[in-house]
């Protein structure tokens, strides 16, 4: 939790949680062998360029094995963490997602509502935060959600509030977040 707060991810992506949210399990993300998401390490774009092959939720208590859960990765820092004007990028949304143990486990299957797109952050801007969030559908039907237009602003047009406003939308609990930060590879 003090890397959520120490690179301000909650504040930039999800505002109106203020202190009150407390992580309710561990999100492991791993592109490959040695490229482990670690609560704000450093991963090169072409580390993270292509879908992560293991997600996994850990809960601190046992799941609702009935319910559906959404992966969401963002991207507050477009063009730049000191520049958000292009904030936020929908990097990917996943829905539908089931846990066959109350234990959790790998993350798959589900709808890919967006495909994974890598970090591409533009020569110059410095670190990116590319943030993985797991949210609990509170809703019963998966296959309604708002559509998101463009991934950029998630298509709102406004910025700095793209995954926060999408999942109040579609009555979404926040339960896990994970992330990594990237830079340009010739910066």
């Amino acid at each position: 939790m003090d890397a959520l707060v120490e690179h301000e991810v909650l504040k930039d992506c999800f505002p109106s949680l203020g202190s009150q949210f407390t992580l309710q399990g561990e999100l492991h993300v791993e592109f490959g062998p040695g490229n482990v998401v670690a609560m704000g390490n450093e991963l090169t774009p072409t580390e993270a360029k292509t879908a992560p092959l293991h997600v996994i939720y850990t809960p601190n208590e046992d799941l609702d094995t009935g319910a559906s859960y959404c992966l969401v990765v963002t991207d507050p820092d477009a063009p730049s963490r000191s520049d958000p004007r292009l904030s936020e990028i929908c990097h990917a949304v996943q829905t539908g997602i089931r846990f066959t143990s109350p234990q959790g486990g790998a993350i798959t299957g589900g709808d890919h509502v967006l495909p994974y797109i890598g970090p591409g952050p533009p020569k110059g801007t410095g670190l990116h935060r590319y943030v993985f969030l797991l949210f609990k559908e509170l809703k019963t039907d998966h296959t309604q959600f708002t559509s998101i237009a463009d991934r950029y602003y998630w298509g709102y047009g406004e910025k700095c509030r793209g995954a926060e406003r999408w999942a109040a939308e579609n009555n979404l609990e926040l339960l896990s977040v994970n992330f990594f930060q990237s830079q340009n590879e010739s910066n």
